[in-house]
């Protein structure tokens, strides 16, 4: 089985290079007024300052309600991958 991680990486990086390339319609713009903020907000385990995807969170301000998920981190949750750090599968966003 392949690692979760890299997995879920791959899958977004192929739908971005999809979509640069026109072999995938881009998410059309929302306008300004409707969009609540430019942040992506990313699941976490047993360390908050370390988002499953590997950013470093500590500077980073909470997650609020209507933000654009890290596709990775939501790839590896939905497949139950482990923490990096602790090895469990347990998140939160």
């Amino acid at each position: 089985m392949a690692d979760p991680f890299f997995a879920a990486l791959d899958q977004a990086t192929r739908t971005v290079v999809a979509r640069v390339r026109g072999e995938l319609p881009a998410v059309a713009p929302t306008a300004t007024a409707t969009r609540p903020t430019e942040t992506i907000a990313h699941y976490y385990c047993c360390d908050p300052n370390r988002a499953l995807c590997g950013l470093d969170l500590s500077d980073m301000p909470p997650a609020g309600d209507g933000e654009q998920d890290c596709v990775v981190c939501a790839d590896l949750d939905a497949a139950n991958a482990g923490c990096p750090i602790c090895a469990s599968g347990q998140s939160t966003v």
